[in-house]
């Protein structure tokens, strides 16, 4: 009976394991599918839970970032500054726009598809040679590295920008402007409270 009852928990087990596989995957293609400007945030579910864990994760990943070119101490402040200015940038426009009710959706879009690029982006900055302290990648390597960096910074304010088009309603141009506002507010904000240190 005992032997019975663990091989039904077993399979009870992995059931659910596959299930949350199965969601992951899902989810994974569905964020994926707004950053090709496929899907639109209202395409994804507004859980609260899902937005939880999409803000844990960017910002796991934004500090993991920062820690190639900071203090682990900055890089975490840099971290939670990111995750908190993108909750209330979407929450002003939202407000303003009369659409606060899509806050979770849009704040789960922005920091789903920005967990995607920051995965494709770390393999980047180690390519280019950030956080490292030897020089192995020059010149031309070095170039090709920064130039993928770029087109993927460009790619992450066309992302950005679809998002707040179909959340907002509005033009992509004005999206794309908000977008690269946006990103202005984090860089000036993360250069206040952390200038670059010069050695």
């Amino acid at each position: 009976m005992l032997v019975e009852t663990n091989v039904c928990t077993n399979d009870i087990n992995q059931g659910l394991l596959f299930f949350m596989l199965l969601a992951v995957k899902v989810l994974f293609f569905a964020f994926f599918d707004i950053c090709r400007l496929i899907k639109r945030p209202q395409d994804i579910p507004a859980s609260k839970n899902l937005l939880t864990l999409c803000l844990m994760l960017y910002g796991v990943l934004s500090i993991q970032l920062a820690a190639l070119s900071q203090p682990l101490d900055k890089a975490i402040m840099a971290g939670g500054l990111e995750v908190i200015l993108i909750m209330l940038f979407s929450f002003v426009l939202l407000q303003i726009n009369g659409k606060s009710v899509r806050w979770v959706q849009t704040v789960t879009a922005l920091s789903g598809t920005g967990i995607i690029i920051s995965i494709i982006a770390l393999p980047l900055y180690l390519f280019i040679g950030i956080g490292s302290d030897s020089t192995v990648n020059s010149g031309g390597v070095q170039v090709f590295g920064l130039l993928f960096l770029a087109t993927l910074a460009c790619w992450n304010i066309a992302i950005m920008g679809h998002i707040l088009r179909h959340a907002l309603d509005i033009n992509m141009f004005l999206a794309i402007v908000l977008s690269i506002t946006y990103i202005w507010i984090i860089f000036s904000f993360t250069s206040a409270i952390m200038p670059t240190e010069v050695n």
